[in-house]
């Protein structure tokens, strides 16, 4: 089919699709941008976007869901679950954000025993293709069985997602020395089960999504990741269609108290000189052990440079056990902040333990570096606004994207001896060496960060258009052998 005809079966069409992103506020950001730039290259697209209700509240709010009656919100009710203690796991840690982290284990149990949810749906809403993340497998044995369609969204590096290699080629060798994973590396310590037997199962889970599906979502761009791109589609026997940066418009939160603290963030930055501060944080959802902390901290202030530092805790569980540890350890880092911050001077460092706004302070000219867990989201940001990047990854995909932030040539990584184990004085050597930006490894990595982010300005959306065909051609493509696949 040429092109004039395809677009004009793309007028036609009415076309429905099943969003179904992982339980993280992240993720979910990831595929309702996705889902706002797919419904303006379809116009005769609808999403039905589903989610836990905690997650759905945090976005109804959005200005594109109040102006567009094409992106529906549908709840997704977890089974009822409960921890080993046999007390229930309450709604409003049905998402991984401030979940206590002893308690991922029941999320993703949880999330996984609601078959019923999802078929209830799917008979329901009878979507024409279903949008499933890596960690749900059952979604799209589901959509099998009644011949629907699926595609895999994965919202980190393709490079990642050569941590399969080895399932699919396991007397190959693998072939990119510059992001292969070591022992250390590839250690979850979030995960449910830490040993090689349940990071084995962890990667069949995703294997068996690539298997599963008709073709895979990545939301990456060419001028990056092309090698790894070509390799992964070869590796896995199916397309690998881009969805590009997918970079949100900077919304800034009408909230009262949000915009005080964002104002007054962006205040104490004014305040500083050009390229000399840095910015620490590592998302809104992974949490730094005590000890990290302690080093991280020791490590700025070492360094003697200015630092903006957004600090994240795990809500309180009140179950008793395991969960008072956590907020013990929790009470001591938050000490340990403000006696930092009482340390260096109010001149000198600011701690933020609510919002910031991430965006504008990531281009604002007196930032000097980006101290990331290199979260892709917080990667791609950073790419974005051609600020240096310092890596130090604490877990899941965040490995992989510090070697392609190395191999980029736009950040360098904090020295690690196993995911966790660094030292103060790698820290305020790294941050010093980073800083120096008129000569040396400073000035090349921010050249070659200033060089990137321009090419990602003029980028288009021609990733989301060829993305758009493909769904339509895999809706109206042939459906006989779906249900029948070997799983």
């Amino acid at each position: 089919m040429n092109n004039f005809n395809l677009r004009m079966q793309r007028q036609q069409l009415k076309l429905s699709v099943l969003m179904l992103p992982w339980l993280a506020h992240g993720h979910a950001n990831r595929y309702l941008e996705l889902a706002k730039r797919l419904t303006r290259q379809l116009s005769n697209l609808s999403i039905h976007f589903c989610s836990t209700p905690v997650i759905l509240n945090s976005l109804r709010n959005d200005d594109a869901l109040q102006h567009s009656t094409r992106i529906s919100l549908v709840e997704f009710r977890l089974t009822v679950t409960v921890t080993e203690q046999a007390q229930v796991l309450p709604s409003h840690w049905h998402t991984t954000k401030h979940l206590p982290p002893h308690l991922l284990p029941t999320l993703i149990r949880a999330f996984a025993e609601s078959e019923q949810t999802l078929v209830h749906l799917l008979d329901t809403l009878k979507p024409d293709l279903i949008i499933f993340d890596i960690f749900q497998p059952w979604a799209a044995k589901l959509a099998r069985q009644r011949n629907i369609p699926t595609a895999v969204y994965i919202g980190c590096t393709v490079a990642m997602s050569l941590s399969t290699h080895d399932y699919f080629q396991p007397s190959k060798e693998f072939p990119f020395s510059a992001i292969k994973l070591t022992q250390d590396n590839r250690r979850q310590r979030s995960s449910p089960a830490e040993d090689q037997q349940g990071y084995r199962h962890f990667l069949e889970q995703i294997a068996l999504c690539w298997q599963l599906s008709d073709f895979v979502i990545a939301r990456s761009f060419c001028e990056i990741e092309l090698k790894y791109i070509n390799y992964f589609s070869t590796l896995i026997g199916k397309e690998v269609v881009l969805t590009g940066p997918l970079i949100p418009d900077v919304r800034i939160s009408t909230s009262p108290a949000i915009s005080r603290e964002a104002e007054k963030v962006m205040h104490w930055l004014e305040q500083r000189e050009r390229r000399s501060v840095v910015f620490v944080s590592f998302g809104s959802e992974c949490f730094m052990p005590y000890k990290e902390m302690e080093q991280l901290a020791h490590g700025l202030e070492l360094s003697g440079t200015s630092f903006i530092w957004v600090a994240r805790f795990p809500e309180k569980a009140k179950m008793g056990g395991e969960e008072e540890e956590e907020e013990e350890e929790a009470s001591a880092a938050r000490a340990l902040l403000h006696g930092l911050a009482e340390r260096v001077g109010p001149q000198k460092g600011l701690v933020v333990t609510s919002w910031a706004p991430q965006r504008q302070i990531l281009v604002h000219g007196n930032l000097g570096c980006f101290l990331t867990h290199c979260g892709w989201s917080s990667v791609i940001e950073g790419m974005e606004a051609g600020v240096p990047m310092l890596a130090l990854p604490m877990d899941w995909d965040q490995p992989a994207n510090a070697k392609l932030i190395v191999e980029l040539g736009v950040g360098i990584e904090i020295p690690q001896h196993g995911l966790g184990n660094f030292k103060a004085e790698d820290v305020a050597a790294c941050v010093k060496q980073i800083l120096q930006s008129e000569h040396g490894v400073g000035q090349k990595v921010r050249r070659n960060a200033e060089d990137l982010a321009g090419v990602i300005r003029n980028r288009h959306d021609d990733d989301i258009r060829i993305l758009a065909d493909k769904i339509v051609a895999v809706v109206e493509g042939p459906k006989s052998d779906r249900a029948i696949i070997n799983i």
